[in-house]
């Protein structure tokens, strides 16, 4: 992903509305684009977060990027001055979240498969209420039950 690219990805993500608990048109929208940057596999789960994985499930690492899709209240007009962005989550969390996608799309599936690692981004839903929901999903997807324990986690 170019930087043009990488840029309109962090714009167009910021420009949708998600508060807590409204996350969907966000979710379905960066799943979309992480698609359209060839990620091997991009869904909404079942607690409404974005995820995409690039790589092999049975990969010998994992490494799991997360940030969170949804902000609180409160309005920013989304606008680009110079290198600047404004808007209502550019920094927490849409922002980060945006950069994972855009480096993992940058690092591509061949690189990842390459180096025999997965790697999965997730845009979590309800970081900013107190259920943490995405989150809670996530963990429990990888709590060496469903899936074995990531090697890392970062977020964003």
């Amino acid at each position: 992903m170019d930087r043009a690219a990488a840029v309109e990805l962090v714009r167009g993500l910021v420009a949708i509305p998600s508060l807590s608990r409204h996350e969907a048109a966000a979710s379905t929208w960066l799943v979309s684009q992480m698609r359209g940057a060839g990620f091997d596999r991009a869904f909404v789960d079942g607690a409404g977060n974005a995820v995409g994985e690039l790589g092999d499930s049975t990969a010998a690492r994992t490494i799991v990027l997360l940030g969170h899709i949804d902000t609180v209240p409160g309005n920013i007009p989304v606008r680009i001055e110079g290198e600047l962005l404004y808007g209502r989550g550019s920094v927490d969390a849409k922002g980060p979240l945006a950069t994972f996608a855009a480096g993992a799309a940058r690092f591509g599936s061949a690189a990842a498969r390459a180096a025999n690692l997965r790697v999965v981004v997730v845009g979590a839903v309800e970081e900013e209420a107190a259920t943490s929901k995405g989150a809670r999903f996530i963990a429990a997807r990888f709590d060496g039950s469903q899936e074995r324990v990531p090697d890392a986690c970062i977020i964003g």
